[in-house]
């Protein structure tokens, strides 16, 4: 029998002074083997351990027997336990973990390149081939370099990790719809049932239909009966602790009525995805395991976009242990802050349009009245969804970040300088897929951008994860609470040391500002 479940605290390498990132060159063989032992789920998604006796790959937290020693070894990706020929655990689903390497950056060539993968862009195309080559394109890079930055990071490249993101489609619509198979492959990316068949069958160890029939009876989604709308679901796995709390209070106070809509913490949003419309819905209060995902799709197709939206916009690639313990490092003084709110997430937008709209019409004001001019311009330019796919809460489309600046004249009430500003950016707005410092510099360059505006869009629409907005009133308001700094470059000054993790330092310090009485909240101006 596995011995009980005790918490264990892994001793940490010199590299934690700095932020412990979780990466498997941080953890020694022994600590991993501890870390499994003791069920830990803050290192799922971190490595992965594979059983020679079995063949199969788990979770660290599997509560499946704990394997003696010598007889597991260990795997930085999903992708690569498979490529060494293991399966899935049936138990603890491993396929469904972060895809992103701990161990570097948000904005790396690995992460960016990861993202496009599962949103599905090797995907095969209309001539049933996988184009690796227009995916380095799309990243400015060429394809050796791809592959070495992937391997580098996770073990294995592009196309392994290409297959596995279409098994996990496969295996959730398995397991969450009543389609055809011809359907599901169509769908989760593949060319045909055959390829289905023999991929999800070497991953799971099991048929597509043995998956199906294995699953506990439940009502399963299909297509509507106006076939204008597919219901899909989805486990959008976590590394916790998470702070699902201060996600759901961001998009409330952000939300524009018809197009977003926040209860406790069920979070519902419409979102253009590649084929149509579709509506997201995520419970952000499950206090274990995955969150899960239900969307209404205007085409199956969009189910690789839909998750790949929902795990940017809610930040779950972040590694809240290793951010946690950097930040608790470099500024001790926000250390009740991190008791108190574990888990802190960068709560995204659909595009780094979007964010820049949000930035633009935001300087200097309010974020009420922000909201109140983007849900003006929402009533004149929105687009309503299908009537399959509304209900009395979501309904909407938000008004397309181009168009509403090419028409800006019509709803925003602010400066002139400032309109024209939204309209040249957005007219032609830079390319989201370049590295984070030419993305930045790109901005700056534009006409009435600054770097309160640049790293502001950049947090929320590209997870720069080490930004921290210039002169932002209420942070400054914050960081005097705690007696962190009382004037502006000082307070860049004493965030700089909180580097690579600065976005979720300052955060914290917006969350705090929202605990704050009213009159201690603001200095002179708000920012939204």
């Amino acid at each position: 029998m596995r011995a009980p479940h005790h918490p264990v605290l892994i001793p940490l390498a010199p590299q934690a002074a700095q932020g412990f990132t979780g990466g498997m060159e941080t953890l020694t063989e022994d600590q991993r083997y501890a870390a499994i032992c003791a069920r830990d789920a803050r290192f799922d998604g971190v490595f992965f351990t594979c059983v020679r006796s079995t063949g199969i790959f788990c979770l660290p937290s599997c509560p499946s027997r704990t394997p003696r020693r010598d007889r597991v070894e260990f795997a930085p990706s999903a992708a690569s336990a498979v490529e060494r020929g293991y399966r899935a655990c049936k138990r603890c689903g491993p396929l469904a973990p972060p895809g992103a390497s701990p161990s570097e950056a948000a904005g790396s060539l690995s992460d960016r390149a990861l993202e496009l993968i599962t949103a599905g862009a090797l995907d095969p195309g209309p001539d049933g081939a996988v184009h690796v080559a227009d995916l380095a394109a799309r990243l400015h890079v060429t394809e050796r370099t791809l592959h070495r930055a992937l391997v580098e990071a996770t073990g294995s490249g592009a196309v392994a990790h290409a297959r596995l993101a279409r098994a996990r489609r496969a295996h959730d619509l398995l397991t969450s719809t009543s389609w055809p198979l011809a359907q599901i492959s169509a769908a989760s990316g593949f060319g045909s049932e055959r390829q289905l068949h023999e991929t999800v069958t070497r991953i799971y160890g099991r048929r597509p239909s043995a998956i199906r029939d294995s699953t506990p009876a439940a009502p399963r989604a299909s297509r509507s009966a106006s076939a204008e709308v597919a219901l899909v679901e989805a486990a959008l796995a976590v590394r916790r602790p998470f702070h699902g709390q201060g996600l759901a209070r961001w998009f409330a106070a952000r939300a524009i009525p018809g197009v977003e809509h926040v209860v406790g913490l069920r979070w519902k949003r419409a979102v253009p995805l590649p084929h149509g419309p579709a509506v997201l819905e995520v419970d952000l209060g499950v206090p274990r395991g995955p969150l899960p995902l239900r969307a209404r799709l205007s085409d199956p197709r969009d189910m690789a976009a839909a998750v790949s939206l929902a795990r940017r916009m809610l930040d779950l690639e972040a590694d809240p242990v290793g951010i946690d313990a950097g930040l608790r490092s470099a500024l001790p003084v926000l250390a009740p802050l991190l008791e108190s709110r574990p888990g802190v997430r960068l709560p995204g937008t659909p595009s780094l349009a979007e964010a820049l709209l949000w930035a633009v019409v935001g300087q200097q004001i309010t974020t009420d009245r922000a909201r109140a001019l983007l849900t003006e311009a929402t009533d004149l330019l929105g687009t309503a969804l299908p009537e399959a796919m509304r209900d009395e809460h979501v309904h909407r489309l938000a008004a397309a970040p181009a168009l509403a600046a090419a028409r800006a004249e019509e709803w925003f009430r602010g400066p002139g300088a400032r309109r024209r500003a939204l309209t040249d950016l957005l007219a032609a707005p830079p390319d989201p897929h370049l590295p984070l410092p030419e993305l930045r510099e790109e901005l700056l360059a534009r006409r009435g951008i600054g770097p309160w505006t640049a790293d502001y869009a950049l947090l929320r629409g590209a997870r720069a994860i080490d930004a921290a907005p210039a002169r932002d009133v209420a942070l400054l308001a914050a960081a005097r609470d705690l007696g962190l700094a009382e004037d502006f470059p000082e307070l860049q000054t004493a965030l700089a040391v909180a580097s690579p993790w600065r976005s979720y330092a300052v955060m914290h310090l917006w969350h705090h500002r929202d605990t704050l009485p009213a009159d201690r909240r603001t200095l002179r101006k708000d920012r939204s």
